[in-house]
């Protein structure tokens, strides 16, 4: 698991904070990025397959950076891994 935390201030509407988990887990498919950060979905759908938690996680992180005006995303590959980041204003 890889952690980077830093700035972004090429963005046009301001600066932001970033942070970025990256690991090289399973991955998640072209189905599982479509649901990812909704309440449950992964834990629904893997659950007696491979190790989950409760299905929350995504959807706290992306309705905690929605509230800061900022964004959650996720970007993965099956067998290669994945990389989720926030991006939240500075100001």
């Amino acid at each position: 698991i890889h952690l980077a935390i830093h700035t972004d201030s090429a963005i046009a509407d301001g600066s932001y904070a970033v942070i970025e988990v990256r690991d090289s887990g399973p991955g998640l498919s072209e189905d599982d990025l479509a649901v990812a950060f909704e309440p449950g979905a992964l834990h629904e759908r893997y659950r007696g397959v491979r190790p989950v938690g409760t299905g929350l996680g995504l959807a706290l992180v992306d309705r905690l950076a929605s509230r800061m005006g900022g964004a959650a995303a996720v970007t993965s590959s099956p067998g290669v891994g994945s990389s989720f980041w926030i991006r939240i204003p500075l100001a």
